[in-house]
Order: structure tokens, then sequence, then C-alpha cells
């Protein structure tokens, strides 16, 4: 088969922010069991609507630490870096990355780390960070728990927040969140065995600052269109008919479906891709079908990458076409996904 790997890779390593994992540091895996929570109750709905909007509609600056770990067999590979994150509170961002904390990278491998976040902060900026993407479809999903500690981050008064789900669970989230802005100023992605996967905290913040100008804010680059309504101009912008999940009333919510173009392997031409966004109300999953290929095995073939942390990806044929899907879900959850495009 030949593998439609290039926009997977992108845009898996987009996901985790990893520069590779020879390149990481390492360490023998932890064998510790998560500290004890002392629920309270939920957040008020204000809160969470709050928090919904606050990535964008607060205008505020500051410099963050973020650290990100992952197991591969019984080795855990970490990185570390700060970064400064922007927003003018009308939808525009920023995100640039500031200083590789470790592991310790020659001259030219470091350029190169600046360089790929540098191409990659706007999906770092949407997909990597805790983010509450539809309220009513994460408390379906999730048990957001207030445990009535207050703490302090980066000056701020924050209240300590968990969310977990509700089935199935292989993670929870640890979050500190500013009261008065409802940004999430501490976020740590813990698995069940305790293991902090992730974790972003704000060392600094400001805000209603001044922006310059020419303040560098993020633009697209992956020239996605919107998937038209019409079902004869998605085949006339495609090629073929797309295939998209199907709302089950499951733990997924479509969200929304475009076209994105990935370079072909022979770099002869462009392969086009219906993509579709899905959210459980905190997680986004991605399912790319790119119609059939007379170059494809006629057999059905579904394979399942290595995981990175929480990140999985699927790819493979069914039906004679190709398929994609990942995002911080399980396999068998991908899968299930691209299944349901066949009804």
């Amino acid at each position: 088969m030949r593998r439609p790997s290039l926009l997977l890779t992108a845009v898996t390593g987009l996901a985790f922010g990893l520069v590779g994992c020879g390149d990481m540091s390492s360490v023998s895996a932890p064998s510790t069991t998560p500290p004890p929570i002392l629920y309270s109750g939920q957040p008020s709905e204000a809160l969470l609507q709050k928090m919904r909007v606050a990535p964008t509609a607060v205008a505020y600056s500051g410099v963050r630490r973020v650290e990100q770990s992952w197991q591969v067999g019984v080795t855990v590979y970490s990185t570390s870096y700060r970064e400064e994150v922007s927003s003018d509170g009308q939808g525009r961002v920023a995100l640039q990355g500031l200083e590789l904390i470790a592991p310790t990278l020659p001259p030219r491998r470091e350029e190169l780390w600046h360089m790929l976040q540098e191409s990659r902060d706007g999906f770092l900026f949407r997909y990597r960070d805790f983010r509450i993407h539809d309220v009513a479809q994460m408390c379906v999903n999730y048990s957001p728990i207030a445990t009535g500690v207050r703490t302090r981050v980066a000056g701020r008064e924050c209240e300590e927040l968990v969310f977990a789900l509700r089935h199935g669970a292989a993670f929870t989230y640890n979050l500190a969140v500013d009261r008065e802005s409802g940004l999430v100023m501490r976020c740590e992605q813990v698995a069940t065995d305790g293991h902090v996967m992730g974790k972003v905290e704000f060392e600094s913040l400001e805000l209603n600052p001044q922006f310059a100008p020419d303040f560098p804010w993020d633009e697209s680059s992956n020239q996605e269109q919107p998937l038209p309504e019409s079902r004869s101009l998605r085949v006339a912008a495609l090629g073929f008919r797309p295939r998209l999940p199907e709302g089950d009333g499951g733990r997924f919510l479509l969200v929304e479906s475009t076209i994105v173009r990935s370079p072909e392997p022979d770099g002869g031409g462009e392969i086009p891709w219906a993509k579709s966004t899905l959210t459980d109300g905190i997680e986004v999953v991605f399912v790319l079908h790119g119609g059939d290929d007379s170059s494809l095995l006629s057999e059905d073939v579904m394979r399942v990458a290595p995981s990175v942390g929480p990140w999985n990806h699927v790819e493979g044929t069914l039906a004679g076409e190709r398929f994609m899907a990942l995002g911080r879900a399980s396999a068998d959850e991908l899968l299930d996904l691209i299944a349901s495009t066949l009804k």
C-alpha cells in the first residue's frame, strides 16, 4: 500500500511538540500512585463558560513553562521548554518558543527545534493545551470537580479543578484556573499510575497588555477550506464523495469538516482529504478520508501506530479508500469513528 503518511506525520509531530524520541532525555518509568483528591463539588456553569472562551477572548501575554513526557516500553522520554503566549482578546493569538531547557541539543539541532516550534505554533495553541471546546459535550463525557482548594500561580488567585473521563479514563487533568479571567494557569495531565504526562504552567502573566502594531500574530498556513454543503460541490472540490463520521450520540461530536491537501509521496502533486474535526468537549480528534486510489491494495488494511504519549493514530484502507484518524483517544475509538463513515 502506498502509505499516505506525510500529512499524518506532520500532524502527529505537531500534536505533542516533539523533536524526536532519540533527542529527548530519558529516565526509568516511575512507579507511583496518584495523590488523593479532596472532592468538593462541581465548578459553576459560569466558570466553565468563562474557561471556554478565555484563551482568545481575554487580552493577555505571559511566559509558560512546558514539560512533556511519554513512555516507550519501560523508558520515559521528556522535554522541557519555555514559551510566550499572547492574545489580543479579539481572536488573534501568538505562541513563540523562547528557550529549550532540556534536553541539551547541539546548536544546529536546537535551531531546528525553534523552527519547528514556529511552524506549528497555531496547532500547539489550539490542540496541545487543555481547552473546553464545548461545555455541554464536556459534561456528557467528563466529571468536572472543584476541589475547594485555592492556590496562586504567577501571582493570580486560582481555583483547583479536576477533569476526568466518566468512562474508560486513561488520564485526568488537574488544573489551576484564574477565577477572574478563566485562563488555565496550570495544567497537569496525569496518567492512571500517577505519571505526569504533560504540564503547562504560567510563570508570568500580564492582562490587557499593549501590543505593537507589527506584533507577529499567528497566521494559518495549512490552507484549509470549508467542505461545501452541496454534495455535487463536494465531489467537484475533492474528486470523490467524502465519507464523514456519523454523529451517533457517542463520545465525540462533529465540529466541522474541511478540505486539506498533502503532497504526493512521489512529489507528483497533491492528495485532497476530507478532514472531520470532532470533540468530546475537551479532546479533539481528526478523521481524514482520501477517496479511492487504484494503487492501493484491495483488501482492508488498518495500521495502528505506537502511541505518542496520549496521542494515537491509525491509517490504512477500507473498501479500497484511504483513511486516517488521530487524536488523544484510544485506537479503538479512532477505528470506530472511521467505521462509522461507511454506514
